[in-house]
């Protein structure tokens, strides 16, 4: 029991860096404004530590299928593969409006599993299946993805918003999450000393914080999150490789 039990604790620690974007890291239906911007089709690889001691690995990759139609992936791997996460989100990218149509979502700790998808309809609800339970939410269409938050995340930068606020599905509840710039700072990265934007995440909890840096200079792609607990680092996420694709 204790060792699906610090598996599960490693996973929650994972989860709190991916969700909250994360981002990279899924549920559920968006139709937001986005930037007058492209999408550019990447790859970006992720090292997750805990305590300073590296105990996972992510990736994100974002591909375009064909048209206006782009695919999102998010993947985790934690403690040796004993946790693992995945997270497949489809939109359309049009007249600079970004539109989620579906997502699949994946999770498996210590060999116990858990299997969930989620369609959206023209009138904004959102039709969940679970393995043991379909769940169907009235919404509106401006709820986010957390597959393409990060897309969106990117895009209000660029406008150069210096505060946001999305709503987004989470374990079959509508939740709302907040963001606001702190200020540029110099942060190290794969290639080399880099001007970033930092990003807070707005918590209800005053003991918790976490922040993002943003790298503009390869198109606002996240280069780092820390979580912190009562001013204490507890884990952190970095940008290990990136290519344009």
């Amino acid at each position: 029991m204790r060792a699906i039990s610090n598996g599960v604790s490693s996973m929650n620690v994972l989860f709190t860096l991916f969700y909250t974007l994360v981002f990279s890291i899924g549920t559920y239906a968006m139709t937001a404004s986005a930037a007058q911007a492209e999408l550019y089709p990447f790859h970006a690889k992720y090292a997750v530590y805990y305590k300073d001691v590296r105990f996972g690995s992510g990736e994100r990759t974002l591909r375009r299928l064909n048209g206006d139609s782009y695919k999102i992936t998010t993947q985790v791997s934690v403690l040796f593969g004993s946790g693992d996460y995945i997270n497949n989100s489809w939109f359309s990218f049009k007249d600079n409006i970004l539109t989620t149509g579906r997502y699949e979502h994946e999770t498996s700790v210590m060999g116990f599993g858990d299997i969930s998808s989620a369609s959206f309809e023209d009138n904004g609800d959102i039709l969940m299946d679970f393995e043991d339970d379909h769940v169907e939410i009235k919404s509106k269409p401006d709820v986010m993805d957390v597959g393409a938050m990060t897309i969106v995340v990117q895009n209000d930068l660029k406008l150069g918003k210096t505060a946001f606020s999305y709503e987004w599905v989470f374990e079959k509840k509508l939740e709302t999450i907040q963001f606001e710039v702190v200020q540029q700072e110099t942060i190290n990265t794969i290639f080399g000393d880099m001007t970033a934007v930092k990003v807070k995440e707005i918590k209800k909890k005053k003991n918790r914080a976490t922040y993002y840096w943003f790298i503009p200079k390869l198109d606002y792609q996240l280069g780092q999150v820390e979580v912190y607990k009562h001013g204490v680092r507890k884990s952190y996420l970095k940008l290990t490789d990136l290519t344009f694709q």
